[in-house]
């Protein structure tokens, strides 16, 4: 009884602190556990969901990079992150949708890590070397080579977060937050007044240019990366990485880029709405590290 207790405590401070959902997956993707929290997040009922396969909910393109985070890997590397495109009922302003023949998707950004389990515990820190040493055995195949048995399975647990839409975030009250439009190779289209002040440009100094000028050089991977993603999947959540100010230095920043649809009497196109957050003040002021910044 004391055990059921402190399960449910746990869960409830699970809900409160986690904007987003706990999955739990098996290494084939069966559900095995999934936080109430879903109905507001995809708009499917915690028990609907529980047993089934993750793949029958996850987008089909999104499969393969899914068995990926699912699999052991030789590095013994055990955390996992990515972004999944997960099966949603909710409709605008989180109303259930009831259009059965329209599949919509919700982005949502996954980390977590491999969880390592036997009969008789659950472990959390343990290498992968070590797991395979001491968990599995080995036994003749047929043609007499040693092959690995395996007498325990793993599990993956992540937090998935969503990544609001811009139309439902608020900005106004927010001045570490600040909002840029772009077209879709990442030239800026709009610029935040509230970004001009802090970085020290105007907006004649971004406007078509492009969004990488302005990023670190040594972050410039990481960034090209995630919007590539979000040109597959519409929307990503960067990692932090350093935006260049003017006459030298950077701050840290978060992006949650989001591709959306623009459409006049004439012509139906797309662009890219980016929410950025700072994360930091302004450092090494007096260091220029592109020529963007002069």
């Amino acid at each position: 009884m004391l055990y059921e207790d402190k399960c449910s405590m746990a869960d409830s401070c699970w809900l409160k602190a986690l904007g987003g959902m706990l999955l739990a997956l098996s290494s084939e993707g069966d559900i095995i556990y999934l936080t109430e929290n879903v109905i507001q997040q995809l708009g499917i009922q915690q028990l609907d969901l529980i047993g089934r396969s993750v793949f029958d909910y996850c987008h089909p393109c999104d499969q393969n990079e899914l068995r990926g985070i699912l699999s052991l890997r030789r590095d013994g590397e055990l955390e996992r992150s990515c972004f999944l495109r997960f099966k949603s009922t909710l409709a605008g302003h989180g109303r259930i949708n009831n259009n059965k023949k329209n599949d919509n998707y919700k982005v949502m950004n996954c980390s977590g890590r491999i969880v390592m389990a036997t009969a008789s515990n659950v472990r959390l820190n343990c290498s992968l070397e070590d797991y395979f040493h001491e968990e599995h055995e080995l036994e003749s195949d047929s043609k007499g080579s040693k092959v690995v048995k395996s007498s325990t399975s793993h599990f993956l647990v992540l937090v998935c977060d969503p990544i609001p839409h811009p139309s439902k975030v608020e900005l106004a009250l927010d001045s570490h937050t600040f909002v840029t439009n772009h077209t879709l190779d990442m030239n800026f289209s709009y610029v935040d007044e509230k970004m001009c002040q802090f970085f020290g440009y105007t907006m004649e100094d971004l406007k078509y240019r492009s969004a990488y000028e302005f990023h670190h050089a040594q972050d410039n991977e990481s960034i090209l990366k995630s919007y590539k993603t979000m040109i597959t999947k519409g929307q990503i959540q960067t990692p932090p990485y350093r935006f260049l100010a003017k006459q030298g230095g950077y701050a840290w920043v978060q992006t949650q880029a989001t591709v959306v649809s623009v459409s006049n009497q004439y012509f139906r196109s797309q662009a890219v709405v980016c929410i950025h957050t700072r994360l930091s003040d302004i450092e090494e002021r007096d260091q220029i590290f592109s020529i963007s910044q002069c």
